[in-house]
């Protein structure tokens, strides 16, 4: 329910503004049958008080419990909700790139199935912060209680000194111009530095503060063996910049020698 004039003098204007942009909300889903139809539910109330819907797709990356068959019976449920199976387990990455592949709009908005990230709340925070030249937002995680903030630190912190990144929480929801992630090659990037990679070519990175929230089911799919996949995949993000660097250099001294011949 709508509390007070403010809150729908504010839903209003996302409504509004949700209008000239086209966003697809994704979501990546690996055994989350306790969350998704509290999940569901909570994006429903967001399109009840924007007064409008956006599609949804959740890509189900090859759960082993009931999280195929309580999706496809919420496909039922809402007309909103798309749904891609992965026959087996392919990462997150690999989601994105289903993502990419069958996503029509101009915008997508990164969400999270654990409900850690409560789509009540972070979905309006998502768009209000989408201004004109705006070309990405990430949400910041306050009161963060998962155990991994000094690795998350870490890693912002690299990306904030080498490749100009000015947000504090670069892998969590976040709202990103499609056109600018089809130029990239995410296999090479990988999901965790998408912002980074935007972030050192140029364009207008932005943050918003979003709360966070315990789980609220199942347990969360990332260990200590990510802190050194982060690793790898950070060296070979740097690896490819200064490769795209120096393809860009060969490709602005060969025009000089072309105008100087001429």
């Amino acid at each position: 329910m709508l509390d007070n004039n403010n809150t729908i003098e504010k839903y209003t204007i996302l409504a509004s503004q949700q209008k000239k942009i086209s966003v697809t909300i994704v979501i990546p889903a690996l055994n989350e049958e306790g969350n998704l139809e509290k999940l569901l539910l909570y994006i429903k109330e967001v399109f009840q008080n924007l007064g409008s819907t956006l599609p949804v797709l959740i890509v189900n990356d090859g759960s082993t419990d009931n999280s195929p068959e309580i999706l496809n019976r919420l496909t039922q449920q809402y007309n909103f909700l798309k749904v891609i199976h992965h026959s087996q387990k392919r990462g997150v990455t690999e989601v994105w790139k289903t993502a990419l592949v069958h996503v029509k709009t101009d915008w997508i908005l990164w969400g999270q199935a654990d409900l850690e990230s409560d789509p009540r709340t972070d979905i309006p925070l998502l768009l209000e912060a989408c201004k004109p030249g705006v070309d990405a937002v990430a949400g910041w995680r306050q009161k963060r209680g998962d155990g991994k903030i000094i690795a998350s630190m870490i890693a912002n912190s690299a990306c904030r000194l080498l490749f100009g990144l000015k947000i504090h929480d670069m892998n969590w929801i976040k709202l990103v111009r499609h056109d600018l992630l089809s130029t990239l090659p995410i296999e090479k990037i990988t999901h965790r530095y998408l912002l980074a990679v935007l972030a050192s070519q140029g364009h207008n990175v932005t943050e918003v503060a979003t709360p966070w929230h315990p789980r609220h089911s199942g347990k969360s799919k990332f260990g200590k063996r990510r802190l050194l996949s982060s690793a790898i995949d950070f060296v070979k993000l740097w690896w490819w910049l200064q490769t795209e660097k120096r393809k860009i250099y060969k490709r602005n001294m060969q025009q000089v020698n072309l105008q100087t011949l001429t």
